[in-house]
């Protein structure tokens, strides 16, 4: 059979990963093409676009990428009639994704969205969307199905693909994972400034503006591959701070706190236990937008999830080096709120659940795909 999947992001990179690994399991004789970025390319060969060119930031940068995203629209519909696959597999990735089921279903492609897009969050009349031209929606948060059932998408929840990957790190000796990072014994605080240019631009000099103020942790940042050391180096101003490439998971096993850029890395960050600040900013412009469009509570997965306020989360003006000291200090110093964390990182274990969220989505994509 034949599956055609888009990811846009590096986060739908790795679960996409996961997902044709879980295909050819069920499918040994599937052929793939993708959009997607390195980790698919592991699997599933050369990427029609790769992730470098279609993840963005930001409302302005969207405005100024306008044409660069119509031609990757172009590009991908034009793959997908000479494939003529299956079944198409949208993964997360909304405003790519969310135009292109209106195009497939009017072109009688079957499509499983894997990985809704956050409606939830904002304009949630785009549930009609899913709805109205996706045969299925599998969602990765327990909260979704419920809120799009609403709308009448016929949706499941499969599981969360992150508790798959994080997995064998969880489970791994961090003695031995502190040798192979090359890192002596003095205690770590990890820095996850983010996996797109600008975002690091913006949060980063921040988070190493604080580590004079602790001299007796080492501070490492989670680099990110499609970003050189010097980069980093560039952005950091020469602080002290070392420079490890990916090995995030690794690098959060043995981290005594985190300093986290909202996203999939905060989920990962709490299913290895390791305490973390959530750290965003944007383009003002970018924030002011957002702010009238988005209506939650909180920013982070394990918040939201939790429904509750479990870790600090300091977004746009409240991201100041004199907050986020003081919510490292709370994390380093004050037991009882490293309690709290860790009884909520527990309870967010539990409401995700056991189920293998990419075996069960493979079943479910292998079986629509074998229909006449």
């Amino acid at each position: 059979m034949k599956y055609f999947l888009i990811a846009g992001e590096p986060s739908g990179d790795q679960h996409g990963s996961m997902l044709m690994q879980s295909i050819l399991a069920i499918d040994p004789d599937a052929e793939f093409r993708f959009l997607g970025g390195d980790l698919m390319e592991r699997v599933g060969g050369k990427a029609v676009i790769h992730i470098r060119d279609l993840a963005f930031m930001g409302f302005t940068q969207l405005i100024i990428k306008m044409l660069k995203i119509r031609e990757n629209f172009h590009i991908c519909k034009q793959e997908i009639l000479a494939f003529e696959p299956h079944v198409v597999i949208p993964i997360d990735y909304g405003g790519f994704n969310l135009r292109l089921i209106r195009w497939l279903k009017a072109r009688k492609f079957r499509s499983v969205y894997y990985i809704t897009p956050k409606v939830w969050a904002w304009m949630p009349s785009r549930a009609y969307k899913l709805a109205r031209y996706s045969d299925r929606s599998l969602c990765v948060l327990p909260f979704e199905t419920e809120f799009l059932e609403k709308y009448g998408v016929p949706c499941d929840y499969v599981g969360n693909p992150v508790k798959e990957y994080v997995l064998p790190v969880r489970n791994a000796d961090p003695v031995m994972i502190r040798s192979a990072l090359g890192l002596n014994g003095k205690p770590v605080i990890a820095l996850l400034p983010g996996s797109r240019r600008q975002e690091i631009a913006l949060i980063l000099p921040t988070m190493v503006q604080i580590i004079d103020q602790f001299k007796e942790f080492q501070f490492v940042i989670a680099g990110h591959g499609n970003f050189s050391e010097s980069f980093y180096r560039e952005i950091s101003s020469q602080a002290d701070v070392r420079i490890i490439h990916g090995k995030t998971l690794e690098l959060l096993k043995i981290a005594t706190a985190a300093l986290v850029t909202s996203g999939t890395a905060t989920l990962e960050t709490a299913l290895l236990g390791t305490p973390q600040v959530v750290c965003y900013k944007t383009a003002p412009v970018s924030y002011l937008i957002a702010r009238m469009l988005i209506k939650i509570k909180y920013i982070s997965l394990v918040n939201l999830i939790l429904d509750r306020s479990c870790i600090d989360e300091l977004i746009q003006n409240r991201y100041t080096i004199g907050n986020l000291k003081n919510s490292l200090e709370r994390i380093l110093k004050d037991t009882g709120f490293r309690q709290q964390i860790a009884d909520g990182y527990r309870e967010l274990n539990e409401k995700l659940g056991d189920t293998e969220a990419s075996a069960t989505t493979a079943a479910i994509v292998c079986r629509m795909a074998m229909e006449p």
